[in-house]
């Protein structure tokens, strides 16, 4: 139906999720689940660098520069603590 707008919240094409390779430094844009329920396990997206599964960090998630090593360490500490930039 043309013209019905969505809800706050409701996924569309353009609400891309921020993933994170914490070996690589590198965040990528994918897809998120498709029920975008917080409880459901995602699809673990493999890095395209490394191969190894990417960490679902949010919509709004701000990745430091690849050569903040210190930063990245706290960004995976807080991941590791439940922290999500939805």
């Amino acid at each position: 139906m043309a013209g019905k707008r969505q809800g706050p919240g409701v996924p569309t094409a353009t609400n891309r999720v921020h993933f994170a390779c914490f070996g690589c430094r590198k965040t990528f844009k994918q897809a998120g689940s498709s029920n975008w329920d917080s409880n459901v396990p995602e699809r673990p997206f493999p890095c395209p660098e490394c191969k190894q599964p990417m960490a679902r960090m949010g919509r709004h998630f701000k990745a430091p520069r690849q050569r903040a090593v210190r930063a990245w360490q706290e960004v995976e500490r807080l991941y590791l603590q439940g922290e999500r930039f939805d």
